[in-house]
């Protein structure tokens, strides 16, 4: 699949000085996952299960330092990079009924270069490749919401291509009402077997009934804690970008950016794909950190600070993932040979094994007096992925500047990533930052050439925060 992207990835930073990460304000994203709505009213949340630590599951959980030493009684800057992963092959079939709801925009803007039949032929060409096991529904919304597929389990596809031949496009784009009616249509066949989706489908603005961001936020929340996830997918250059990435994160979904609407169908089938294999479900990942360790800031993630550091809400992990988290903490060398920086727990319901689950690990550094052995213990890799994520947030921020028309701003701060990445590379000799500081160059000429109201800066907008998005989990191999 052929996705409108900057060219190659974008970037991080380079380490400023031998001992000191470099430094960016502080920022917590908003949290995750709240207490839904009192109004419009949805179904309450189920009871939290408390899982105990000793039912280890499939979840793999790592974590490293960009550096693994620390001068004593010195505070220093250091990334930490906490990696979730599930393996490809855990020995057994382990596939499970899915549960897929597509919920479409079928306002009147879906007339456009044929996004509704595109569309159409994404849904079907969706029913198509369900297994006979699987169970699928389809919801359309515009001023209101309409079922066009009632919750069918899959054993003939031909009906479900007729009463998706039938939706019309018209009218606004009432964007609850769909995620309601689409969840109560998953809700109605989901068990403890299946894996329950909402796939959320939108080219545009939610201007009817509830269009509250956080009122949104919340509905979605209350929807992942029930166990539906819900996946988004923007298309064109009228959706609100910021609302359906923060929607696909707190409902422990993914988000995808399409501005070819012939693209549909690959993103559906990706997200089919992902769907079968999921491994670990409604996964919560706890950052505490001991004293001498002080939180900074997590980057690319919604973080929910504690007393003791942070949680990072992480939703569905399928086979073969692997996520990372990085965050900036500052460490104050202890008098102890080795001293523990973080301690690092993923709480989740194991998939394959039917049962809730965790997997935890803790961060170390060595202590030392000598500035030569901090030096030494730089683990390049790690750096490098750290780095990068942390330089693609002034990209990112750069965006947000632009959008709101203080061009010059958004070039300052993208110039600042740009000069960041291009060190970085020179440091590390790491190809993928020469890349990614190309691509800062090309945003730059963006910004120059194009006002953030066109469509060339709206499509490079969605297209920088959707890779950010990507790159700022992705492990770097």
């Amino acid at each position: 699949m052929q996705r409108w992207h900057l060219t190659a990835g974008l970037a991080g930073l380079a380490v400023v000085g031998a001992l000191l990460a470099p430094r960016l304000t502080g920022r917590i994203a908003p949290q995750p996952p709240d207490p839904p709505p009192a109004e419009p009213q949805v179904v309450p949340p189920v009871a939290v299960v408390a899982i105990p630590t000793e039912a280890e599951g499939h979840l793999i959980v790592q974590a490293r330092l960009d550096r693994n030493a620390v001068l004593r009684g010195q505070p220093q800057e250091r990334f930490l990079a906490i990696t979730i992963s599930a393996p490809d092959d855990i020995g057994e079939h382990f596939r499970r009924p899915v549960d897929i709801g597509v919920v479409m925009d079928a306002s009147g803007s879906m007339a456009a270069r044929g996004k509704i039949d595109y569309a159409k032929s994404a849904a079907k060409l969706l029913a198509t490749s369900m297994e006979t096991r699987d169970v699928y529904s389809l919801v359309t919304f515009s001023d209101d919401a309409t079922v066009i597929v009632p919750a069918t389990a899959v054993s003939d596809a031909y009906p479900i291509h007729h009463a998706v031949d039938g939706i019309r496009e018209g009218g606004g784009t009432n964007l609850y009402a769909g995620l309601d009616k689409g969840a109560g249509e998953v809700r109605r066949s989901l068990d403890d077997q299946s894996v329950g989706r909402i796939v959320l489908l939108s080219d545009g603005n939610a201007n009817v009934g509830v269009t509250d961001p956080s009122a949104l936020g919340r509905y979605v929340s209350s929807l992942a804690s029930q166990g539906v996830t819900v996946s988004t997918v923007g298309l064109g250059l009228d959706y609100n970008e910021d609302l359906l990435a923060r929607l696909a994160d707190l409902g422990g979904g993914t988000y995808d950016f399409v501005d070819d609407p012939r693209e549909l169908t690959a993103v559906f089938s990706d997200e089919l794909e992902r769907s079968a294999s999921v491994v670990a479900r409604g996964t919560r990942v706890t950052i505490d950190l001991p004293e001498g360790v002080r939180g900074m800031e997590v980057i690319g993630w919604d973080a929910t600070p504690t007393e003791t550091g942070w949680t990072v809400w992480m939703g569905d992990v399928y086979a073969g993932d692997a996520r990372k988290i990085i965050a900036r903490v500052q460490v104050t060398g202890t008098q102890q040979d080795l001293m523990p920086v973080a301690s690092i727990s993923a709480r989740y319901n194991d998939i394959v094994d039917g049962r809730a689950a965790a997997s935890s690990t803790t961060a170390t550094a060595t202590t030392t007096t000598e500035v030569a052995r901090v030096e030494a213990s730089l683990d390049k890799k790690t750096a490098v992925e750290a780095v990068r994520a942390w330089g693609n947030e002034f990209l990112v921020q750069s965006t947000r500047a632009y959008t709101d028309g203080d061009v010059e701003e958004a070039k300052k701060l993208a110039g600042q990533s740009r000069d960041i990445l291009d060190e970085a590379a020179t440091e590390f000799d790491n190809d993928t930052l020469r890349g990614d500081a190309a691509n800062t160059r090309q945003q730059i000429g963006v910004y120059g050439s194009y006002a953030p109201a066109s469509a060339e800066g709206r499509r490079a907008v969605k297209a920088t925060k959707e890779f950010y998005n990507e790159q700022s989990r992705e492990i770097i191999e």
